[in-house]
């Protein structure tokens, strides 16, 4: 029982004694880290910078993949997931697309090029309403032989007329 003892903590003792630090655990390291106080962390050299707004932009590329691999998978029959994951497909990238003046802001300092991050992020989530979009026409809902605009036509103008005998010959 007296070695279990070693390992509890006595919350009631005098407020003056103190617990050691646990193996391993560096208190310099701890106040290293905490002398910021506030001031803000130190600003990163603009190449670093800029590659980090191109990592940003490359980032969604592992998740239209995998959007893309979830579309295929679903098959090309009508069936609710199939028509919910492609829709997801769609869904997903164009507001990611919409959102991207959010998730890349103008710099106020006007040292980072950040257009061409932006661009290459919409170019990525476009693939993946490519994707969708192709998988539609697999499942065969977009409007493309001239049979799906059948209704859309004027029926053809008519040129002759039948009339059938009004007299009953006896």
């Amino acid at each position: 029982m007296a070695e279990f003892r070693k390992l509890t903590v006595q919350f009631d003792s005098p407020s003056g004694a103190r617990i050691a630090d646990p193996p391993g655990y560096d208190p310099a390291a701890a106040r290293e880290q905490g002398d910021g106080s506030g001031g803000g962390r130190a600003k990163l050299p603009l190449t670093k910078r800029q590659e980090a707004l191109q990592a940003q932009a490359f980032a969604p590329l592992k998740q239209v993949a995998m959007l893309c691999f979830m579309m295929w998978m679903s098959g090309s029959t009508l069936h609710l997931f199939s028509i919910m994951t492609t829709l997801s497909g769609i869904y997903q990238p164009l507001s990611a697309i919409l959102k991207s003046k959010d998730a890349f802001p103008a710099d106020p300092e006007g040292e980072l090029n950040t257009v061409v991050p932006r661009i290459t992020f919409c170019l990525v989530h476009s693939l993946g309403i490519l994707f969708a979009v192709w998988k539609i026409n697999g499942m065969g809902l977009l409007p493309t032989h001239l049979s799906d605009w059948v209704s859309s036509m004027r029926p053809p103008t008519v040129l002759e007329h039948a009339v059938g005998s009004l007299l009953r010959q006896q």
